[in-house]
């Protein structure tokens, strides 16, 4: 049951003061915490950004008289919002034509509309109509996204098979949703394989039909784009599909879909299909992976490495050079692990010119690529007694000098300039909200630090903070509740 009151009278809080900051020019409070309010080192205090306006509460996510609060970054407003109610959680935003939405969940996970944000006064949160029971979201929607998706995970009850049509896989439902809390959500199909956003309004969807469709999220509308398809794979670029055709499970034939066209070149044999889609010892078997630059994909084959790659702009058979391991890619490169009697070995891939240039060498650290810019290549390894804070590292491929960067913080610093980056250290994680149902929501507490390495000096922002988003070009707004003076602040850190 939720209880929405609207406080009033000698026992009302006191609405707290608040201070602009539009631009972020310098460390600002822009609310203070109540003077009575005493952190608890181990709970995550809500706070949740949308563009200039920051939802927050100094109180425990199960106190059953939370209230949180609407502040205007730039206007420095405060007012009570009651629509994130006691039993409410995890806003995220939905841009409609019409303006911001709210959505969030309760205690059991039922997703609710919480608020048409932009609009005064229709603030009543209500549960998302038409969904079956155990629906939930699982991916928030992107940037720009002009839908919200829901997930029946509860409509297949096969074997562990995925993304594989004909097979007996494992499929889901799929609803979408457009921000009118009186209007049900529309359910897309009940018998997803695989599904891919193409842009703002619109999925490419994998049947267990074996059908490729391109769907109207907000009008439920299909284009048939394809049939007979065993596997699909998306290179999120607008240009491209992998698919392969349903044959006879033994070798069947891959290929390369031009959308715009619909024009398909051949550019693999998937000879191995009976062990693909989880149905052999690597989980990964059959699938085909796209660089980050969306220039190439390649095959995964059944001892868990690439066997077969192509030029997404032609087509074009790329040779694979010998190695046993990957890990993803950065930019146009692939992460390949190579082969040593003693060393852990890793190298990028250049697919198109055939490249593969070694970037560590040493023992089993279990490095990640995180950044190529030409000859210079930054990794991180987790330390050995901390595994949410580790070390970056950067290598000159043409030297091979070695530098450390940073040591005991957490992964992918932010660069501002030349020198000075924005990084984190893990504190541990915190008592969190309940989440969808289908997960749980670990929130970690972080320091908060500029890092000049020109200058070797590191400027403290705030510690253990559990909340912060970042405003681009200008700095940071956070949730300071274990400094000398609590509240909501903004911080510059102006990128050049």
């Amino acid at each position: 049951m939720l209880l929405i009151t609207t406080a009033c009278g000698p026992d009302a809080p006191a609405e707290p003061d608040g201070e602009a900051a539009c631009p972020i020019t310098a460390p600002t409070r822009l609310v203070a915490a109540p003077a009575d309010f005493e952190p608890a080192e181990d709970v995550w205090y809500g706070f949740h950004g949308f563009g200039e306006d920051i939802l927050y509460t100094f109180d425990r996510h199960d106190d059953p008289d939370r209230e949180y609060w609407r502040l205007n970054r730039c206007t420095g407003d405060v007012e009570p919002y009651a629509p994130l109610a006691p039993g409410l959680h995890n806003p995220y935003p939905l841009e409609t034509p019409n303006g911001r939405v709210l959505y969030g969940n309760d205690a059991e996970g039922r997703p609710f509309v919480l608020d048409r944000f932009d609009v005064a006064g229709d603030d009543e949160p209500r549960p998302v109509l038409g969904l079956p029971d155990g629906a939930a979201f699982v991916t928030l929607p992107r940037l720009g996204m002009r839908y919200n998706k829901f997930f029946d995970l509860g409509t297949s009850q096969a074997e562990l098979i995925y993304d594989a049509a004909g097979l007996g896989a494992r499929t889901f439902g799929l609803y979408v949703h457009h921000g009118e809390p009186d209007v049900p959500a529309v359910r897309l199909s009940e018998t997803i394989l695989a599904h891919f956003e193409v842009d703002a309004t619109q999925l490419l969807i994998h049947e267990d039909s074996g059908e490729v469709h391109r769907v109207d999220a907000m009008t439920g509308e299909r284009e048939l784009l394809l049939t007979g398809v065993r596997y699909a794979a998306y290179g999120y670029d607008g240009r491209t599909l992998v698919w392969q055709a349903i044959g006879d499970d033994i070798a069947e034939p891959v290929y390369l879909r031009e959308l715009e066209t619909g024009s398909d070149v051949q550019i693999a044999v998937n000879d191995f299909a009976a062990r693909s889609w989880n149905r052999g010892p690597e989980f990964e078997t059959g699938r085909w992976y796209y660089t980050d630059d969306h220039a190439v994909a390649a095959m995964i084959g059944p001892d868990g490495w690439f066997v077969a790659a192509a030029s997404t702009d032609t087509g074009e058979a790329l040779a694979v050079p010998e190695h046993i391991g990957h890990r993803g890619s950065v930019a146009g490169y692939f992460a390949l692990l190579l082969a040593d009697p003693v060393d852990e070995v890793w190298a990028i891939w250049d697919p198109l010119t055939g490249d593969v240039r070694e970037w560590y060498r040493g023992p089993l650290a279990n490095p990640r690529l995180i950044k190529v810019d030409g000859d210079l290549v930054e990794y991180y390894i987790y330390d050995a007694d901390d595994s949410l804070n580790g070390t970056v590292w950067r290598v000159d491929l043409r030297t091979g000098e070695r530098a450390q960067r940073f040591a005991g913080i957490g992964s992918y610093p932010l660069q501002l300039d030349d020198s000075r980056y924005l990084v984190h250290v893990n504190r541990g994680t915190l008592e969190a909200p309940p989440g969808d149902g289908h997960g749980t929501i670990s929130p970690v507490a972080r320091d908060w630090s500029i890092i000049d390495l020109a200058a070797g000096a590191s400027t403290p922002i705030a510690a253990r903070i559990s909340g912060a988003y970042g405003v681009p070009d200008e700095g940071m707004v956070y949730l300071d509740a274990h400094g000398p003076d609590p509240g909501v602040w903004a911080y510059p850190y102006a990128r050049q």
